[in-house]
């Protein structure tokens, strides 16, 4: 029990990175010490949209982002530990697709 108290971070850490013509890159750190972060890069020529979603649990309602990739079935949620709150999620949206999809 010590040992798992001493390896514990007690806070997990997520990010999006968006970077014009390349893509984005989303990372969620571990909760212990031990284990590194899972980090995903998508190039922007396989994102077909970026989605603001609500989803219910329980008798709460939970926002998302979530990044539709082509050829994958399954959405990338992109912060799938913290659930921030509906207003920061708007503000990482419309500036994640004014990134993305900005006019030539």
């Amino acid at each position: 029990m010590f040992l798992y108290l001493c390896v514990r971070k007690g806070y997990i850490e997520e990010s999006l990175l968006v970077i014009r013509g390349l893509g984005v890159q989303t990372s969620t750190s571990s909760p212990t010490y031990l284990s590194t972060a899972s980090t995903r890069f998508i190039p922007t020529s396989s994102i077909q949209d970026i989605f603001l979603h609500e989803a219910f649990k329980g008798f709460e309602v939970k926002f998302y982002l979530s990044i539709v990739v082509e050829n994958e079935e399954d959405l990338v949620v992109v912060f799938p530990k913290t659930f921030p709150k509906r207003q920061l999620l708007e503000e990482v949206w419309r500036g994640s697709k004014a990134c993305l999809y900005e006019p030539k």
